[in-house]
């Protein structure tokens, strides 16, 4: 367990970490003081917008760079994925890393009696590749702490408070809530890495629980897959065959999503 002093930068006041001190100081949300919009002064701030309020350095653009980077292409595999596992799962799987792909490939090697060292070479870069952006969320929360949080925290009262919730885990037992990012539950996985490169723990440290979690997690989605075997192919089968369409869909899906949640902001 490590214990966090939180830190917050001169002239910026968090939602997130407001949210959670709300939550922590007196058990329920919104109990604390907490500032409106009508008493923020309007400002031109430059790094509005952005989780820095000084003059970016190299490190600050580098990862802030990075970071658009996996905002394309998260875009890309959405819309692309359909097409990649109905091609290879194998190669799906050691692309995107994707739960879908992996299952998939578990059900193909089982039909196509692919040899176990295939099998297990699949497992471990599909691993990695689940993970391979998990260094730069930690480096986010490294360089800009609540700042990043605060970004990511959302604009509605539900998506600040699950944060937050995140948060808190992430301070208090920073092992535990890695290990939560890879269940279905509202852990999510950038604001729980940024907090804890903001706690302070070291990379190494940080990556051994992630890889071994991403290990154990992609040999439960390969070993359902060989379970399941001849279904799934068919499932691929049949994606195949309306890929067009499939795609077109996500395509179509991923724009509206993108539309709703700007106007939510402005909203």
């Amino acid at each position: 367990m490590t214990n966090v002093t939180r830190t917050r930068r001169p002239g910026r006041q968090g939602t997130v970490g407001r949210v959670a001190d709300d939550v922590t100081d007196s058990g329920a949300p919104g109990a604390g003081e907490t500032e409106t919009g009508a008493d923020r002064p309007e400002t031109s701030d430059p790094t509005a917008g952005l989780p820095w309020s000084h003059s970016p350095t190299k490190k600050d653009i580098a990862c802030w760079a990075l970071i658009m980077v996996i905002s394309v292409y998260t875009i890309l595999v959405v819309v692309l994925r359909p097409r990649l596992i109905t091609w290879s799962p194998a190669a799906a799987a050691v692309i995107t890393g994707g739960r879908s792909s992996v299952v998939a490939t578990g059900a193909f090697a089982r039909v196509d009696g692919d040899p176990w060292w295939f099998i297990a070479v699949v497992w471990v870069v599909a691993a990695v590749s689940l993970v391979k952006w998990s260094w730069v969320y930690w480096w986010a929360g490294h360089l800009w702490g609540q700042g990043i949080l605060d970004l990511w925290g959302g604009q509605t009262e539900r998506s600040q408070k699950r944060a937050a919730r995140a948060v808190r885990v992430a301070q208090r037992i920073w092992p535990l809530a890695v290990v939560l990012t890879f269940l279905p539950l509202p852990f999510p996985m950038p604001i729980v890495f940024a907090a804890i490169g903001m706690a302070g723990i070291s990379l190494g440290r940080f990556l051994v629980p992630v890889l071994a979690s991403s290990l154990v997690l992609q040999a439960v989605y390969l070993a359902l897959g060989w379970w399941i075997g001849q279904p799934v192919v068919d499932i691929v089968n049949l994606i195949a065959r309306y890929l067009l369409w499939i795609t077109l869909a996500i395509l179509a899906g991923t724009i509206a999503v993108y539309v709703w949640r700007e106007r939510q902001k402005k909203a």
